[in-house]
């Protein structure tokens, strides 16, 4: 038996999983980067043609070429050729998919500061730390993501015939796991007392 008061006790170090951390942000990243700029968020790859919209453009594709217009424009025509009877495309659609690929790109920056910070055992005086602000691009994503797939046009528009693609499958991965990794390395990456001037910023981890 252990006991605690024996002068030589030490007791066990607490596993550390920074680098599984660190993993984690690098496949979040990966994954936020192709859901931001991939077209098959929403897609139709039936027959020759491949349509597909992406976080701020739809895309139609045949053999020849490709050609593209920006959701902004699919709405603003759309609505142009709603009949009376007919309910107008949301409003929301185009500037949920430009917020969303915003927030993604601001996750992908906070999970590459956390990362590199926990790589290099680095602690900076940051009022909020990195961690902190991937966790709320993430969460704040996710929310206007899903809103983007549920405003999608409908209706007799046309554009009823496209589905989920698996753009919006690699952004809910990058979500999940970038939440995962952003915690785990939040007890690693914690602010240093900016009073303690910048030589408390060292390799503090």
């Amino acid at each position: 038996m252990i006991d605690p008061n024996d002068p030589n006790y030490r007791p066990p170090k607490p596993r550390d999983h920074r680098m599984i951390a660190i993993g984690l942000c690098a496949a979040a990243i990966v994954c936020f980067l192709y859901a931001a700029f991939s077209h098959r968020w929403l897609e139709n790859t039936a027959g020759s043609v491949n349509a597909g919209f992406s976080l701020i453009g739809f895309e139609v594709c045949s053999v020849e070429h490709c050609q593209s217009i920006s959701n902004f424009e699919v709405i603003a025509e759309l609505k142009k050729h709603v009949s009376r009877h007919e309910k107008p495309p949301s409003g929301m659609f185009a500037p949920a998919g430009v917020i969303t690929m915003g927030l993604s790109l601001l996750a992908v920056i906070a999970l590459g500061a956390s990362a590199a910070l926990a790589w290099k055992r680095k602690r900076l005086a940051l009022r909020v730390p990195t961690t902190s602000i991937a966790l709320l691009a993430i969460m704040a994503a996710l929310l206007t993501g899903c809103l983007f797939i549920a405003k999608k046009p409908g209706g007799n528009t046309g554009y009823d015939a496209v589905g989920v693609g698996p753009s919006f499958w690699a952004f809910a991965i990058a979500c999940v796991v970038g939440i995962a990794g952003a915690q785990m390395l939040a007890r690693f990456i914690k602010p240093i007392d900016p009073d303690l001037g910048p030589s408390a910023s060292g390799n503090a981890l």
